[in-house]
């Protein structure tokens, strides 16, 4: 690349990963990374090249070898932008990670680990549908940052289905399963930290609850038929056998919360963004079935904003009361607002790569791109005059950036730098706009 294909201080930033490759690989790396921010179409390997005006630096078969066959490894990057973001949180206060999974819709047999998934957006309470390729298990860190909560993905694994397994004769492991050991190699990455970890109600099972880290505090969504227990008794003098494990069978969430004598307090909650006021009935108890003996917490929420019926959430740590445990979860749905601006503006559906490894590399990639935008514009990238566009008269109340007006404000100073502070003769303003109008001949 002739010219830094974006502004200084992204490259700055991606300056990090350079000790996970070896020279000609970073260099690789950069020319990816940097021009997979920049395309306005779709983000394939070869218009993503494009797009870094690196056509003709090497060959093309280069950076394809880059997903499929480089020695790189995905965690040691995710590990790396762990440390970046550690050090954005303070030390008193707990790293709050969201766990989930989501579909990226391929089409083609010949993919490899595809097959096919329900697909959470077109199905309904009355019909599942489903669409053919891959599931991914993200772990993302929330940070606060502009008056809102972002997840950063930072850790991810390929999830494969059991018919999948069978056929490529692998061992099958749950999507719960794989997201335990996401949660356990940054549990061992930071053991200075206490973490607390956010899970919809298809990960508050035994797999990522029992087992986990002494660092490690769960919150999620339980059940209203969830089988609760009191704790064991205390063990008589001289008493025979085995020592219990549980205490007698106590009420479901959804027969105590129905009870004359029930317990509600009315109490007011920061839900996404807005301030609510809800009805909570605390219930401290074993979930036997999930976290063995140890005791939980259930929160049974009444009126909470978009849920027309009752739910429940549990969380590991009996000590936290209903606003924490309630504001905590909410936080999770950042993730699924990564997922929604990296299929849309990133291109994590998009690339056509077909092999094994590639498969396993570049959609996470392209969630990688997304944390690091966002952390690029925290640390200096609202800094800029880029960051402050002439405003619209429909958004007059906007007070907070989002997504897009991050990565468009990383193209918008990296194209100001590259055209306007050029670092030669004006004779080469023409070769410095060529990627430009590659990428504008690509989005048409």
């Amino acid at each position: 690349m002739s010219d830094p294909p974006t502004v200084a201080s992204f490259l700055a930033l991606l300056q990090a990963f350079a000790p996970h490759f070896t020279a000609p690989s970073y260099q690789t790396f950069l020319t990816i990374a940097c021009g997979w921010v920049l395309a306005l179409g779709r983000h394939t390997i070869t218009a993503v090249v494009r797009a870094a005006g690196a056509v003709g630096h090497k060959h093309i078969r280069t950076f394809h070898r880059f997903f499929s066959k480089s020695p790189w490894q995905l965690d040691a990057l995710g590990l790396t932008l762990v440390s970046l973001l550690d050090a954005l949180i303070p030390n008193d206060q707990p790293l709050v990670v969201a766990i989930d999974d989501t579909l990226g819709r391929h089409t083609g047999k010949k993919i490899a680990a595809a097959s096919m998934h329900r697909d959470p957006l077109l199905s309904t309470r009355t019909k599942t549908l489903f669409h053919w390729g891959h599931v991914w298990v993200v772990l993302g860190i929330t940070v606060h940052a502009f008056g809102k909560t972002w997840c950063l993905p930072v850790l991810f694994r390929l999830y494969r289905s059991k018919k999948r397994c069978q056929a490529e004769r692998r061992p099958y492991r749950r999507c719960t399963e794989l997201a335990a050991e996401l949660v356990a190699i940054l549990a061992s990455a930071l053991p200075h930290r206490s973490i607390v970890v956010l899970g919809d109600a298809a990960y508050a099972n035994s797999s990522l609850i029992q087992g986990r880290a002494p660092t490690v505090t769960f919150i999620g969504r339980s059940r209203l038929d969830a089988a609760l227990y009191a704790p064991a008794p205390p063990r008589r003098p001289g008493q025979m056998g085995r020592p219990r494990v549980r205490g007698q069978r106590l009420p479901s969430p959804k027969a105590q919360a129905a009870a004359a004598d029930a317990r509600w307090q009315r109490i007011e909650v920061n839900v996404y963004g807005r301030l609510a006021t809800v009805q909570v009935l605390i219930i401290d108890a074993l979930w036997y079935a999930v976290a063995g003996s140890e005791p939980m917490r259930l929160i049974v929420v009444r009126g909470f904003p978009g849920h027309e019926r009752d739910d429940v959430l549990v969380c590991t740590d009996p000590s936290m009361s209903p606003v924490q445990i309630i504001e905590g979860y909410c936080k999770r749905w950042s993730l699924e607002v990564a997922f929604h601006e990296t299929k849309g503006k990133l291109g994590f559906e998009q690339p056509q790569n077909r092999t094994e490894r590639a498969v396993e590399r570049t959609a996470p990639f392209a969630l990688l791109l997304y944390s690091l935008v966002v952390l690029w514009y925290v640390q200096s990238g609202h800094k800029l005059r880029a960051a402050r566009p002439k405003a619209m008269p429909w958004y007059s109340a906007k007070v907070a950036p989002a997504f897009s007006d991050m990565l468009a404000t990383l193209r918008r100073a990296s194209w100001a730098e590259r055209l306007f502070e050029p670092h030669g003769k004006d004779a080469t303003f023409k070769k410095r706009i060529e990627p430009l109008l590659a990428c504008l001949d690509a989005a048409a």
